[in-house]
């Protein structure tokens, strides 16, 4: 996992958000489900509703900081779960 990825993920599992605006592009792209949010600004305010610690399904760096994430969906987060091979 890249570095950069991990510190976000830290940050978000600790709601820090004081420390996560300058892992973040000032133009981030962060796509939740169906809703895109542009702005670092305004991501970190998304966050701060709606609270997320899953690792991306996809990201992009620029110049160090996250320009692009993904948050996985709940049909991602399923498929990645344990599965059940009780046959009754």
């Amino acid at each position: 996992m890249d570095p950069a990825v991990r510190d976000v993920l830290d940050t978000l599992a600790h709601q820090d958000y004081a420390a996560l605006r300058p892992l973040l592009h000032p133009y981030l792209r962060w796509t939740d489900g169906a809703e895109t949010i542009r702005g670092r600004t305004k991501v970190l305010a998304h966050l701060a509703a709606n609270p997320t610690s899953a690792p991306p399904v996809s990201y992009e760096l620029r110049e160090g900081q996250i320009y692009r994430w993904t948050v996985p969906s709940e049909e991602d987060a399923a498929t990645d779960g344990p599965e059940d091979t009780d046959p009754d």
